[in-house]
């Protein structure tokens, strides 16, 4: 199975970045937070995206869920 990356979740503030990152890798999802630099820039440049590879999505969702960062109507 080709491995990829999944956006889960999107942020537009930096600050929030660092809660749900940790939490999710506490519970051993690994994420990669595309257009995070280019957030904490001078002039942002759209949303920062939350990404998991495809085979954690599942485990992702439940997680962020869990957590209270997402409701499961996010992910319909």
């Amino acid at each position: 199975m080709e491995e990829y990356f999944v956006t889960i979740k999107t942020f537009g503030l930096p600050a929030d970045v660092p809660v749900v990152q940790s939490f999710m890798e506490m519970r051993g999802i690994d994420v990669y937070m595309k257009n995070l630099t280019l957030h904490c820039m001078a002039y942002p440049l759209g949303d920062i995206e939350m990404q998991v590879k495809s085979s954690d999505c599942e485990r992702a969702r439940e997680a962020l869920i869990e957590g209270g960062f997402s409701v499961p109507e996010d992910f319909l």
